[in-house]
């Protein structure tokens, strides 16, 4: 007989009808819960979301599945997963005391992740936890011993800013390479901008360490970005713009990686996408898609500053076209009443920090 679908007490009552022994009821109740807490929440996981939307999915999920984690912990303390899942959405709403109760309690049942949670409060210091750099180093350490990816790669972080332990650029590159191979989409991310442009590097590069390598930076950034990672994507594309780290020039590659990043609504990509659409490169030239895109960038919190990109080393002027196309649109909101002339001042400018507002 399976308990999945009784509520405690209708367990406790079939137990004493002498259906099964009581301890065995609980037992079985609270396993089918634990089960349902994973498959409802996902495996424990201390990394970066790959996008604001995977976040969002991910919170929604743990709501889901809190009552059954819940029924988890209570059948039985030592149920690493649904503490792990519970001590999230505790430190999501502030309670870091029950947080830290839950996460020591799944790190001590062995699970990595959690140490790689209580590595953070050390590391920043969270909720009533004072920094502590050397414990965070501690945490992480075990974490990555454990096989813990996102703990590898903030290990790896620690090494870099010498946090905890000596800076040591190749003991970062070693630790991130091991989290990028493990398939975690943050670390492949971080380890291309190492390849790319040599961040974490005095000088921006080493010969020892193979940095930069352009075509490595292309396959890291690959990786991350076909996991939907939307800043690897821009990284890839902005690879693929000019001949620049021995990466060949590809307009087609450069606008589907920006196209991709797009998708998400990021709206650094958003932008990309609209100017490449003002200036006609690996897609086709557009002036209302690209005052679209411009406007949609606007509107996902985009600096107006920041508007529109570079292209063969400068800043081009706006395309007559599609500054018209982005006066209209702004005029149609009531944003701005001055001429449709193509010229982007300061009216212009003022319509479109209200797309922002």
């Amino acid at each position: 007989m399976h308990f999945s679908c009784l509520s405690r007490a209708a367990v406790v009552a079939v137990a004493l009808a002498g259906a099964l022994p009581l301890g065995a009821a609980a037992q079985e109740a609270g396993t089918d819960a634990a089960t349902r807490c994973v498959e409802i929440a996902g495996p424990p996981d201390a990394g970066v979301p790959v996008s604001r939307a995977a976040l969002d999915a991910y919170f929604a999920a743990l709501e889901q599945a809190r009552p059954d984690c819940a029924a988890a912990v209570e059948a039985d303390p030592s149920a690493a997963a649904a503490r792990f899942n519970l001590a999230v959405l505790a430190e999501r709403r502030g309670a870091h005391d029950e947080a830290l109760e839950h996460y020591r309690a799944a790190a001590d049942a062995g699970l990595a992740a959690a140490r790689t949670k209580l590595g953070d409060y050390a590391n920043f210091g969270i909720g009533p936890v004072e920094e502590d750099h050397a414990r965070a180093v501690a945490q992480y350490r075990a974490a990555a011993e454990a096989g813990d990816a996102p703990g590898l790669t903030t290990l790896a972080f620690m090494y870099r800013y010498g946090r905890g332990v000596p800076r040591d650029t190749a003991r970062m590159v070693d630790l991130m390479g091991q989290a990028a191979e493990a398939g975690y989409h943050f670390a492949q991310y971080r380890l291309g901008q190492t390849y790319h442009r040599g961040d974490g590097i005095p000088g921006g590069e080493n010969v020892e360490l193979g940095v930069p390598d352009g075509a490595r930076a292309v396959r890291l950034y690959r990786a991350a970005a076909e996991q939907g990672n939307v800043f690897a994507a821009l990284e890839l594309a902005g690879l693929y713009a000019d001949d620049r780290f021995d990466v060949p020039a590809d307009a087609a590659l450069q606008a589907e990686w920006t196209r991709r990043a797009a998708e998400g609504g990021t709206p650094e990509a958003l932008n990309a996408l609209g100017f490449l659409h003002e200036i006609g490169r690996g897609v086709a030239r557009d002036a209302g898609r690209a005052a679209e895109l411009y406007v949609e960038a606007l509107e996902a919190g985009l600096d107006f500053g920041d508007l529109r990109g570079r292209f063969e080393g400068r800043a081009p002027g706006w395309d007559d076209a599609t500054a018209r196309a982005f006066q209209t649109i702004l005029q149609e909101r009531g944003l701005y009443d001055g001429p449709i002339d193509g010229i982007v001042g300061r009216g212009t400018a003022a319509g479109a920090r209200e797309l922002g507002g």
